[in-house]
């Protein structure tokens, strides 16, 4: 014998987010209460782990355009090893390589992310994947500011983070201007190139 129904309760969405989440029911081949219900239920779930759902799904792409860029995750004290290692004799060519790693990546976040916002993207990927203490990236009509702080990187370190920045930002259409930076903490200057 089946159990009593759940007592259930009448919430009152705009329609145009019933037609949405109708057809996406529609394609997981499910009702339409019983996606709704599942999808608040990992609202509520995400709140529990202490990250709102936009926090979540956010985390979730910023995920998949990582994996898309093939990056690999290592920790920070074997990434700090292989630069005090290689950086003495290497630097330039570290430097250049980063650069142009950055220019490639920021290349592919522009075709992801097509008009979305590239920047505010770009400083959570910083903040997340970079591992960074604080990152702000502040733009006023083509006139960027970035400041970043780690309370661990070396000198080294934050030099060659630097330059993949800055050939992400070249990829983006923007132009160093000035940069000011010691061991884990900097503030860069871009300028919009305007004829990219």
């Amino acid at each position: 014998m089946r159990g009593a129904p759940e007592d259930t309760k009448l919430i009152v969405v705009p329609s145009r987010l019933v037609e949405r989440l109708r057809a996406v029911a529609g394609r997981h081949g499910v009702l339409l209460s019983s996606y709704t219900a599942e999808a608040l239920e990992e609202a509520i779930r995400a709140e529990e782990l202490g990250a709102s759902l936009r926090e979540a799904v956010d985390l979730y792409q910023l995920m998949q355009i990582q994996k898309g860029a093939n990056t690999v995750q290592i920790r920070r004290s074997n990434l700090d090893h292989l630069i005090r290692e290689l950086y003495p004799t290497n630097g330039e060519e570290l430097r250049r390589i980063w650069y142009e790693s950055g220019q490639w990546y920021g290349a592919y976040l522009r075709t992801k992310l097509k008009d979305d916002d590239v920047l505010g993207f770009f400083e959570r990927v910083l903040l997340v994947s970079w591992n960074l203490d604080e990152v702000e990236i502040r733009n006023d009509d083509g006139d960027v500011i970035l400041r970043c702080t780690s309370f661990t990187m070396s000198l080294e370190n934050t030099d060659l983070i630097l330059r993949f920045i800055s050939g992400v930002m070249s990829s983006f259409g923007y132009e160093e201007m000035t940069k000011d930076y010691m061991r884990g903490i900097a503030t860069v200057h871009y300028n919009l190139i305007h004829n990219k």
